[in-house]
């Protein structure tokens, strides 16, 4: 399969949809953008560029409809574009971004889902705006779908590796313990990822929560693991 790698090419057949968008309106748009863009295989970095246009380009009234339609489409590019306008309304729309993040992730029916949006969203949106996220993260820590909490761990991960505060991080690493216990997959998944990257660049909130970690009634073995190995990949980046 073609795979779309330069931004030349999918300028030129954005500019197809948004042409008839302006021409045809918001269903037009879609359908080319599913037929041109969506059917094929395209860079994430591409999609993004999709997605900061079509916020750009799209009246303010139709983002979430058109979010909508994409994720009903289930197309593994589809949640890259819709978590990239999600992610460009957070600032003057924050609690509709985040429902419709989770709306989307609790409707998944595959792993990548969780961890495209919830990257995009809930990781920039915890960068960004700690204060006013972390809120809402410990409320969706609580969530009946095990897609929502996964997605918080893949969020965690980009905001730590993005360069969070240390002292989020350190309150974040507690919501990250809160659910250290968990036997479910998908969570052990998005959590685990999350904790590996805060003992990779945080080891000193490792040691700080040590008692924490070693409580072998309430903290699992999974996460203890996931712990020594982002601890052994900090110590490998230090002898490089």
């Amino acid at each position: 399969m073609h795979i779309i790698t330069r931004k030349s090419e999918i300028q030129e057949l954005l500019a197809q949809c948004l042409n008839s968008y302006h021409t045809n309106g918001l269903d037009a748009c879609l359908t080319k953008f599913y037929n041109l863009i969506l059917l094929r295989k395209v860079k994430f970095p591409l999609l993004e560029f999709c997605g900061k246009t079509l916020y750009s380009e799209l009246n303010e009234t139709e983002h979430i409809p058109f979010c909508d339609k994409i994720q009903s489409l289930k197309t593994e590019g589809g949640n890259v574009v819709l978590g990239i306008i999600l992610q460009c309304r957070l600032e003057d729309n924050f609690e509709e971004s985040l429902s419709k993040a989770t709306e989307y992730i609790a409707d998944a029916d595959i792993w990548y889902v969780c961890d495209i949006i919830g990257e995009r969203v809930f990781g920039y949106s915890l960068l960004h705006q700690p204060k006013k996220t972390i809120p809402e993260i410990k409320k969706l820590s609580h969530h009946e779908a095990n897609w929502v909490i996964r997605s918080l761990g893949a969020g965690t991960h980009y905001a730590i590796k993005k360069g969070l505060d240390k002292e989020h991080v350190q309150t974040m690493f507690q919501i990250l313990l809160s659910m250290a216990n968990t036997k479910d997959k998908e969570i052990r998944q998005g959590v685990g990822w999350a904790a590996k990257t805060t003992a990779k660049f945080h080891p000193d909130i490792i040691a700080y929560f040590s008692t924490e970690i070693d409580d072998t009634v309430n903290v699992a073995n999974w996460f203890r693991t996931k712990i020594n190995i982002g601890l052994n990949r900090n110590n490998y980046a230090k002898r490089n």
